[in-house]
Formats: C-alpha cells, structure tokens, sequence
C-alpha cells in the first residue's frame, strides 16, 4: 500500500490508497487463492477490508473545513450585544421633587435613615424617561409593610454610593399582586417614582415605621 498526496478543496490531505500491485486480489493468482488455507483466506479478507476502511475515512476528509484556511477557519465571533430597547419619554425635564422629599435630596441613605426594616416587595422596571433638563428615568414597583399590614408608604431611590438621587408614592392599583401573595391585602401596593438620572444603577427602598427604617425593595440598571 502507498501514500498519494492529493488536495481535498484547498487543503492538502494524504489518503492511503490501494495500488494495483497491493490488491489482494491481483496478488494471488485465481489458482494460488484456491490453494490457500481457509486461515489464511480469512486473514486475507481482513486486509482487504481494512484497507477499505482507511480508504472511506481519508474520503470523508473531503468534507472537513480547512483549518489552514483564513477564508473557511476563522474564529467564533461573539454575537453582537442586543441593543436597548427605547423606552417611551420625551425631551422635557423631569417633575419637580415632591416637598417632602427635598430635604433627603442627596444625601446619604444611611445618614437619614440608619435603621433597616421589615417589608416584602419588588423595583418592576423604568417606564418613562425625561431627556430634558433635570433629567429623570420614572421607576414602578411594588410595597407592603408587614407590621402595619399596609402598602409602604413613600419610597427612595438611591445611586451606587448610596446617594439618594429620587424618590416616590405609592397608590397605585396592583390587583395582581394580593392574587399571588395572600398576605398582601390591599390592590394598592404599587409605586412610583422618578430617579433623576438616565444610567447607571438605581436600588430602590421603602421607607417605614413612620418614617424611622428603610427596606431593600430590589434594583434596576438604567
């Protein structure tokens, strides 16, 4: 048996092929195969089969890409980032902060409110955007207070400093929520409210006991 070189496409493979002078066939004479002991047949048969065998796989190289190939070898491609989707806004400024709320403007979440309370809830997602100046990203979710069986009152937005940088109210309708949380029994427990800022993180907390503790009431990136 002997190597011929050949190109598979563009690539160059060595496939063992079968010369006339190895067949087994023509090596034995018909008169010299019939001579042959059964062993010695089937040792024979297994050659042939063998070389049958190297001889499909080096075939079914034809069908490999060529790594060697700058065209047909180039390297997994990261899929493209899925753009942001827009959301609904418009180009004027954000409203004005609540009175109750400009004090906190700013400042420290822990410096206003050191203590941490109880609550259950969730910061759902942004909903509308003001580009105009301050801007502002309006954020909606969900509050309840355990100890006074009630929606959380006000809540605060804070940066990744802890920076409190907005603020809202609850009210607003959430009859799905006392459908999935038997102890929520208010359809009122939803918020709203508005971060002045248009990027970056934005945690969210209730603030409750009468005004003494805040709670952790989830996150959105913005």
């Amino acid at each position: 048996m002997e190597a011929r070189s050949y190109r598979c496409g563009p690539s160059p493979f060595r496939r063992p092929v079968l010369s006339t002078q190895a067949s087994t066939r023509r090596r034995f004479a018909p008169y010299q195969w019939g001579m042959l002991t059964p062993a010695a047949r089937t040792t024979a048969n297994a050659a042939r089969i063998a070389v049958a065998g190297l001889a499909l796989l080096a075939l079914s190289a034809c069908s490999r890409p060529d790594w060697t190939n700058p065209e047909t070898s180039k390297a997994p491609r990261a899929l493209p980032p899925n753009p942001k989707k827009a959301l609904p806004g418009d180009d004027g400024p954000a409203p004005p902060v609540p009175a109750w709320a400009a004090p906190l403007m700013g400042k420290p979440l822990r410096a206003v409110f050191p203590a941490d309370g109880v609550c259950m809830g969730n910061t759902d997602r942004v909903i509308r955007v003001h580009r105009g100046q301050p801007p502002g990203a309006v954020i909606v979710g969900w509050a309840w207070e355990y100890a006074a069986k009630a929606p959380v009152p006000r809540v605060v937005l804070v940066d990744a400093s802890d920076i409190i940088v907005g603020v809202g109210e609850t009210g607003q309708s959430r009859p799905d929520v006392p459908n999935v949380v038997p102890a929520v029994t208010s359809p009122t427990t939803g918020w709203e409210g508005i971060a002045y800022a248009l990027t970056g993180h934005v945690r969210a907390f209730g603030v409750i006991d009468n005004g003494r503790a805040v709670c952790a009431l989830g996150a959105v990136e913005l």
